[in-house]
């Protein structure tokens, strides 16, 4: 059959025409977007029980607006499903779905601008400084390229006008989305979940009393190309292209949307009806839908892919497969994985109401650990749906989106979003999700030394702001929020961090390249600072805060306001953050060239600049200094705490090794408040590192009601945030933080219990060096703890009471360090429980 062009209005139409009823006019803006006003759904009485699961967010009412829905993913491809009764909307997206095509982001009045940008810093003409930084903004337009929402499936369900115990319910333990409710004698459930093994989306419609499902599948799209037709007797697909936003740019990005609807009893038929392609079932006593999509998308260099044969591929892959085995394959993949760390506060009452009172409890002061601990889950889950192997790196700004304007365009924001994302990836045990994330920042690093040599005339690679899927990484968006080209040194961070925890030479070989080439970047992009012969990044900046500047001049901290003629800059010379990165890369960079035996003339350069690099200082108000010199902050509570990274990720103050410099971060920590979002996640980590676990649970508290540090209309406090600035993965490192510390060259056991956590366990937790650990604690003191050492070497224990160390009921030569301190001697393979020694408590 000859393509239909279609219209999204048409399509949302469809099932009220259909059903033999008209709405009205709908507004222009498409369902699910934030501006409108969903059809009326089915009406809902009685009363839903509580799931199964103790692992699950449950409602009894359907979503009324996007981020209401629930998110599954194949960390590829990802739906967010209403759970609507009568006319269900499920928007599905591909992560590689964007606007453009590949690009070469190098602009062309960027070197022959940096000398005399340099010589602005130097003279601390910093607003002329920061006007002549725009000709290092992205070519030919200054900003990113925009991700782009693929597609919608509807159902529209003969009949369904009036439902009791209405139920919907995402398992966190098994990835799985549900939808239950009665209709008279009939129950109705659906069950849907996004398969890695199998890369589609898999909806399972069933009823307990036979030949009761009518409906109508039909596909829709937010984009004008967007042209559906029919496949054969119960396939339809969707495809088209997307928007053009920038000229200079255009976009030939391609992309297809099919699925399959697969019918046990009654008739299917697939149809034009009103100018959609629909498939029409009849009748069944129960249905699967397959869901696939794809682009054309290879690589960030190559868009030359066929998405009608992949989405074709996709299916053909799915073959067969009854809904049974598709479940189990998907099962199998996915709760190995997540079920590798557990966490157990306790449980309340509270644990038996549906998420949103709950939330509602939470809001007014009531405790529910239980909660605590299944949003810890669920930034493992999200993690888990949306980077796998082979996937582009984690993203929740696109796949789940249903927009053509994302939020922040969609983009990869790397000067703390992406790095906050991976934190739990090694202590919360998902080492396997580093995967995509490697392989992105190999994309990036490629990208990136074309950026280098073109805008700075330097070796290896950088990355400044934000990036795309065609991987730019030149300074986007504005000058003051893109002056950060050490982001680089900042992503390998990552890479670094998980050869800590599984010190594989393998890995470190194929992470070498990454870390030298964002040393070298660093290398050529230092100075000597005139006044302190230090070597300085120029230019440079602290991440999206700024100095206060009064005609052109940077103002020093003198404890007052800011004057009310004050203007905000981000350019300078040697921010206190890339020196801190660039201490980091360049010793792990020496570190890792000595292992591999390669690279001696690097490493003699590098230990040469080592110590040549400014020091951290401290202002006379005893704060850590973000900048060069103490000048006054233009926002004093700004959310950024870029200048704080070296007390956390980074090791490079910690409270027993470098005591002043950590009193000063917490005074950072104190002076800025507690903030929301992202910034929230980071400082329960902070405070963790400084060992106040009544802090960091303050905090943690805050965020699990908290909507996002930006607010959207989309937004919603009727379900717990997973919005990306919301940071939940940072959440979830935190609260292992709070648990288990590894990075001073020591595993410390409950390092920032607050009290509120009296009893509980935890499992499958991870520490540097090659350690799983397990832990138990009572009325706020170690109970047990297991250490299970994948490699031989001295294993250096802390804990506040003494402890004795077994295994296999044996005891183990310790060797004692300090009061609090053990050591030794473990190996492969080895076990150990550690309890405290009878009498030991302190």
């Amino acid at each position: 059959m000859n393509a239909v062009t279609f219209s999204f209005r048409r399509a949302w139409l469809l099932g009220f025409l259909l059903a033999g009823v008209f709405a009205g006019e709908l507004t222009a803006a498409a369902p699910g977007s934030a501006t409108e006003s969903l059809p009326p759904d089915a009406t809902i009485s009685g009363r839903a029980v509580p799931p199964a699961s103790d692992l699950a967010w449950w409602y009894r009412t359907p979503a009324t607006k996007f981020w209401e829905g629930v998110p599954i993913g194949t960390g590829r491809f990802g739906a967010m499903l209403y759970g609507r009764v009568r006319d269900e909307i499920i928007p599905f997206n591909d992560e590689t779905l964007w606007t453009g095509r590949p690009y070469d982001p190098v602009n062309p009045k960027a070197l022959p601008s940096l000398p005399e940008i340099r010589r602005l810093l130097a003279e601390e003409k910093f607003a002329e400084a920061a006007e002549l930084s725009a000709n290092l903004l992205s070519h030919p337009v200054p900003v990113v390229q925009t991700y782009q929402a693929m597609g919608r499936l509807h159902l529209r369900f003969d009949g369904h006008e009036a439902v009791q115990n209405y139920h919907r319910e995402l398992d966190l333990d098994a990835a799985i989305a549900r939808t239950a409710y009665t209709i008279g004698d009939a129950r109705f459930t659906r069950e849907a979940f996004a398969s890695y093994p199998d890369q589609v989306v898999v909806i399972r419609l069933a009823c307990d009393r036979p030949g009761r499902l009518t409906f109508t599948t039909s596909l829709s799209s937010l984009h004008a190309s967007a042209r559906s037709r029919p496949l054969g007797r119960d396939t339809i697909l969707i495809e088209g292209g997307v928007s053009q936003p920038n000229p200079e740019i255009p976009s030939e990005m391609r992309w297809q949307g099919r699925v399959q609807v697969r019918p046990e009893g009654g008739t299917v038929r697939t149809a034009v009806e009103n100018g959609v392609a629909v498939v029409r079932v009849e009748s069944a006593d129960a249905v699967t839908i397959i869901l696939a999509g794809a682009t054309n998308y290879v690589n960030w260099r190559d868009i030359s892919a066929d998405p009608d044969a992949r989405c074709a591929a996709y299916l053909a892959g799915v073959g067969a497969k009854d809904f049974a085995t598709l479940k189990q394959r998907h099962l199998d993949d996915y709760q190995p994985l997540f079920r590798a760390c557990r966490l157990d506060l306790g449980t309340t009452a509270a644990a038996q109401e549906d998420t949103t009172t709950r939330l509602d409890r939470l809001r007014k002061g009531g405790l529910d650990p239980k909660f605590t601990a299944q949003y810890f889950q669920y930034g493992r889950y999200l993690l888990l749906a949306d980077s796998r192997p082979g996937t582009m790196a984690f993203n929740n700004h696109n796949i789940w989106l249903d927009d053509l304007k994302g939020r922040w365009r969609g983009r990869w924001t790397l000067n703390i979003n992406i790095q906050q994302c991976y934190w739990p990836a090694e202590n919360a045990n998902l080492p396997g999700t580093v995967e995509s994330l490697t392989a992105f920042i190999e994309d990036l690093a490629a990208s990136g030394a074309r950026t280098a040599r073109g805008n700075y005339g330097a070796r290896g690679w950088t990355a400044h702001h934000g990036t795309d899927v065609w991987m730019n990484t030149a300074m986007t968006d504005r000058v003051f929020h893109g002056m950060a080209p050490q982001m680089g040194a900042w992503l390998v961070q990552s890479l670094w961090e998980h050869y800590l925890f599984n010190p594989d030479p393998a890995f470190l070989r194929r992470i070498y390249p990454l870390l030298k080439g964002a040393a070298e970047f660093g290398l050529d992009l230092l100075v000597e600072d005139a006044a302190t012969k230090w070597l300085v990044t120029s230019p440079s900046g602290s991440p999206e805060n700024g100095i206060a500047l009064v005609g052109g001049r940077a103002l020093l901290h003198d404890g007052q306001p800011r004057p009310a003629n004050a203007e905000r800059n981000s350019v300078t010379a040697g921010a206190a953050m890339d020196t801190q990165l660039l201490r980091d890369v360049f010793r792990q960079t020496i570190a890792a060239a000595e292992q591999l035996g390669v690279d001696e003339k690097l490493r003699a350069e590098l230990a040469t600049a080592l110590p040549r690099l400014a020091p951290h200082q401290v202002r006379s108000d005893g704060l850590l200094m973000e900048w060069l010199k103490p000048y006054k902050e233009f926002d004093p509570k700004h959310r950024h705490v870029s200048h704080l990274y070296a007390a956390y990720p980074s090791n490079q103050i910690t409270r027993r090794g470098t005591p002043d410099l950590a009193e000063a971060v917490k005074k950072v920590l104190v002076a800025k408040g507690d903030n929301h979002g992202w910034s929230a996640a980071w400082k329960i980590n902070l405070w963790a590192r400084l060992g106040d676990g009544e802090a960091a649970y303050r905090i943690a508290k805050m965020m699990e009601t908290d909507i996002s540090i930006h607010p959207a209309p989309e937004d919603s406090d009727r379900v717990p945030s997973m919005e990306g600035n919301q940071a939940i993965q940072g959440y979830t490192a935190g609260l292992v933080e709070m648990l288990l510390q590894s990075h001073a060259g020591e595993i410390e056991l409950l390092p920032a219990l607050p009290k509120a956590w009296a009893d509980g366990n935890a499992h499958g937790l991870r520490a540097r060096g090659g350690y799983g650990v397990a832990l138990s604690w009572r009325n706020g003191k170690l109970e047990t703890a297991n250490l299970a050492a994948k490699f031989a070497g001295p294993c250096r224990l802390r804990t506040r009471e003494p402890v004795a160390v077994t295994a296999g009921g044996r005891p183990v030569a310790t060797r004692r360090i300090d009061a609090e301190t053990v050591e030794f001697a473990a190996t492969a393979g080895g076990v150990y429980e550690v309890r405290p020694t009878a009498g030991g408590g302190r």
